[in-house]
């Protein structure tokens, strides 16, 4: 039996576009490690390797699995995914077609009345495996738990609970990569970069977020030996960097046990990895040892949601930030030589022009107190977030053309023009560049010492003219985009706003309850 697991190509995304930037599909290697010992498995990354569809299909043609699994990831796989179901179809090519990850998950009954056969609902790893076993012995898949499916005109869904200790969970199958198509060109040539994580789950709430639908309120963990032995196999395989996935490589109540795991990393002398995590704010600014800590174990880069300059706006995000944190952690991790990169969104629905500004403002502030990134994203509901069945509810979205779902289209109706905001995202990132290198062309030294910055400069420059082709004509695009979404042909109607509606609340009544049970039980079972 031949399983082929499938990234589709959306098209270049905004990291390959300005960092040269692509990682591995980790969702597609901690599959494969979960049935490579019953079946052959082929991981087709079609977007790392820049296939077309037709060469997808070919590839998959060629190795002729049983069953195709397809990530869902994000909304903008969809769609690609979709159309080389639809041609394989039209070849003959008929294996069992599966769909999974956050889209997926929320959004099923919209994926099955597409052909698709099965839909993975949460966590993947032990359905999966168990959709193989029984395909193997030639068993009806249908009783599975977590998945759904098509029954006639019935749409037939169940759910799972979660997997409490996640060092049960057989370690990815980096192996079967190529090291080498996995790079970060900004910080270097030869960076090769793997995707980890440590932990799955959010305890915080933010109204934008669907990683809570989808992997709990409860922050769950693998043990430190455990993260040690991926980092050592990837390592092995020719890894220099690596990306920890997760939401928040640090919670509250867990924050002993981090300083562990990063004092196991300098231990085993894998702190000659470099690292990129995602933290938040207040996590720093109220540990600032954390910082040198994080420095000491490779830590290079830093990512943190700063999501607004607005105090209002960020309570109506239910961030649970304040904007002096933000400043005092970009300031201590500069200190250590770590970049932080800082994200920030625009075009919220409770946002006005006067918060927008105000937004503009601080990230240029903290530009001059050591912030070396930013990310301008547009206010997107996606799937599984409050904001999504909210925006459903109030009828405020534009389309549901799902490869405008990147956080770089405005697709709902706000109080300020698309364009605007499609116009100012881009400009204003430009801006943050200019008026923080004009330091340098100025003669000013810079305040902290991060030696990663040289090479990304050097990167910057090459990319001067693309970048400059893509500033000019921004001003025409703008009105473009504002017009694609407008006259979008897949505007929502009221039967779809229904089925995803009784999604999201089974989702809440079913799923959820039962996440928090399992957790419960195992907190109380765990010795």
């Amino acid at each position: 039996m031949r399983i082929a697991l499938v990234r589709a190509n959306p098209g270049e995304s905004g990291y390959a576009s300005a960092y040269g930037y692509i990682a591995p599909p980790l969702g597609l290697v901690s599959l494969a490690g979960a049935v490579r010992d019953i079946t052959e498995v082929k991981i087709i990354d079609a977007e790392a390797r820049g296939l077309t569809e037709k060469e997808t299909i070919g590839e998959i043609d060629t190795f002729d699995p049983d069953v195709v699994g397809f990530t869902t990831i994000a909304s903008t796989y969809v769609n690609p995914s979709l159309r080389i179901v639809r041609k394989m179809r039209e070849r003959g090519i008929n294996p069992i077609v599966v769909f999974g990850g956050h889209h997926a998950t929320f959004t099923y009954p919209l994926i099955l009345r597409e052909g698709i056969d099965v839909v993975v609902i949460g966590e993947g790893e032990r359905i999966f495996r168990e959709i193989v076993e029984r395909l193997k012995e030639g068993k009806d898949i249908r009783s599975v738990r977590g998945i759904a499916y098509r029954d006639g005109e019935k749409v037939n869904v169940s759910y799972r609970e979660p997997i409490v200790n996640l060092d049960n969970l057989p370690i990815p199958a980096y192996d079967l990569l190529d090291p080498n198509v996995y790079k970060a060109s900004i910080v270097g040539e030869n960076a090769r970069i793997a995707s980890i994580e440590t932990s799955r789950g959010c305890p915080y709430n933010c109204e934008f977020c669907s990683a809570s639908a989808m992997w709990g309120h409860v922050w769950r963990f693998k043990s430190n030996e455990r993260v040690v032995d991926e980092l050592k196999f990837v390592k092995n395989l020719g890894y220099n960097w690596v990306f920890f996935v997760d939401d928040n490589f640090v919670v509250p109540y867990k924050y002993e046990e981090r300083i562990e795991l990063l004092n196991s990393i300098i231990e085993e002398g894998l702190n000659d990895i470099n690292y990129m995590i995602q933290i938040r704010a207040d996590i720093i600014a109220k540990h600032p040892k954390l910082a040198e800590k994080l420095a000491e174990a490779g830590v290079k880069i830093a990512f943190m949601g700063i999501e607004s300059g607005s105090e209002e706006v960020l309570k109506a995000m239910r961030k649970g930030l304040k904007k002096n944190d933000v400043l005092k952690a970009i300031q201590l991790l500069s200190e250590q030589g770590i970049i932080t990169y800082g994200g920030v969104i625009i075009g919220a629905p409770y946002e006005s022009r006067k918060d927008r500004k105000a937004t503009y403002k601080f990230v240029q502030m903290l530009g001059d107190h050591g912030l070396d990134v930013v990310q301008i994203s547009i206010y997107t509901p996606l799937p599984g977030s409050d904001s999504f069945y909210r925006a459903l509810k109030n009828r405020s979205l534009l389309t549901i053309d799902w490869d405008l779902y990147d956080v770089l289209h405005p697709i709902m109706r706000v109080k300020e023009k698309l364009w605007r905001l499609y116009f100012e995202s881009r400009e204003k990132t430009y801006m943050f560049y200019f008026k923080k290198w004009l330091h340098n062309i100025e003669g000013k030294a810079e305040k902290y010492s991060k030696p990663i910055l040289s090479t990304g400069k050097r990167y910057v420059l090459h990319k001067i003219p693309h970048y400059m082709k893509n500033f000019l004509k921004l001003p025409v695009e703008s009105f473009l985009v504002q017009r694609r979404i407008l006259n979008s042909a897949k505007k929502l109607n009221d039967h779809t706003i229904e089925i995803l509606e009784k999604v999201y609340t089974r989702h809440l009544a079913s799923y959820l309850k039962m996440f928090h049970e399992a957790i419960n039980q195992g907190k109380h079972t765990k010795s």
